[in-house]
């Protein structure tokens, strides 16, 4: 039998998604297990052993890729579709590719595509069980177990680190702090710029043997440039520089993490490196990276949780996280 999950479109719910993933190979063995994602988003599930095949999907559909993926989709003739994600056009796509034992969460007015309509009322907790309580809907049971959303990297991806940080001036064996002051949701999920930024001033002052190395995406570039023009020392800003995979390979090689509520705080959580997390006008409880050597910083607000990319009033659900919380928080870590 083989089954095809369709993943959802963000790191950190990729992520969060892992030990349902994981749980599916132990409940069904004997099943080859197919994952539908993002092309984007791919580079998180390399290596994983659960995973029988990676199917890439283009990030934005074309009518001719659509069709083209709907081909090769029916080719493989696959027995069930498991929906991570919660779209209409996500069930759409697996049911004219001719899966039509499709499991997912009965939302979005898709109901009459799935054969096993999940309901979506009910509070699960931690997002992870979200993704969890549909395996559990195949399996007919609850697992009772603990499975971690730990990521693989392999040892050339460590040697390519490895001559890629000494290449930047970062010899093996330096500590790297890495800090990503962005949010790909929007400014609304990240901490304040100038405190990023006396965050490294502060960091480099008392570390001063320490690396920092500066992560964020393409588009993150110029905003991450302005957190680290003129910093003093070992800072080391690869902003735009790395794919999603590289990235990851290089936070592997980290000693503490620093950033906000974003898919990058989760792969460190999932690379079990030590980190600290601002969160503002979402729910830790639901969405924060699970782990032990963690601390969270949040203080809320009265208008949190909200949705928005952009924050329409002052902000203080992350202004009222101070420099000094975070460099206490850090320096807990790191010793």
């Amino acid at each position: 039998m083989s089954t095809v999950i369709r993943s959802p479109n963000w790191i950190g719910d990729g992520i969060m998604c892992l030990p349902a993933i994981r749980a599916h190979k132990e409940l069904f063995p004997q099943e080859r297990l197919s994952l539908a994602v993002k092309r984007y988003l791919a580079d998180i599930f390399l290596n994983l052993p659960e995973i029988d095949e990676i199917i890439p999907i283009p990030d934005r559909w074309t009518a001719a890729a659509y069709f083209a993926g709907l081909k090769n989709f029916r080719a493989k003739h696959f027995d069930r579709g498991i929906l991570f994600t919660n779209s209409f056009s996500s069930a759409l796509f697996f049911r004219l590719a001719g899966i039509s034992s499709l499991s997912g969460y009965n939302r979005d007015g898709r109901g009459w595509l799935l054969a096993d309509k999940v309901p979506s009322s009910g509070d699960p907790g931690h997002h992870q069980y979200y993704y969890l309580r549909l395996v559990e809907r195949l399996a007919g049971k609850k697992t009772g177990g603990s499975y971690p959303s730990g990521l693989v990297v392999t040892p050339a991806e460590h040697g390519w680190a490895a001559n890629r940080l000494e290449e930047r001036g970062i010899p093996a064996g330096q500590p790297i702090l890495a800090i990503a002051p962005a949010a790909a949701y929007g400014s609304a999920k990240a901490w304040l710029p100038e405190r990023f930024r006396l965050v490294i001033e502060n960091w480099h002052d008392a570390h001063p043997g320490c690396a920092i190395v500066l992560l964020g995406s393409q588009a993150e570039k110029d905003g991450i440039a302005a957190v680290a023009g003129g910093l003093p020392g070992r800072v080391i800003n690869l902003a735009g520089e790395l794919t999603l995979r590289q990235t990851i390979v290089i936070m592997a090689r980290c000693r503490l993490f620093i950033g906000n509520d974003s898919g990058l705080t989760h792969i460190a959580a999932a690379l079990a490196v030590p980190l600290v997390a601002i969160f503002g006008p979402t729910e830790p409880g639901k969405t924060a990276p699970l782990g032990r050597d963690r601390r969270l910083l949040h203080h809320g607000a009265d208008c949190a949780p909200c949705l928005h990319r952009v924050c329409p009033t002052d902000h203080r659900c992350m202004s009222s996280v101070s420099v000094g919380a975070v460099l206490a928080a850090a320096a807990e870590l790191w010793e």
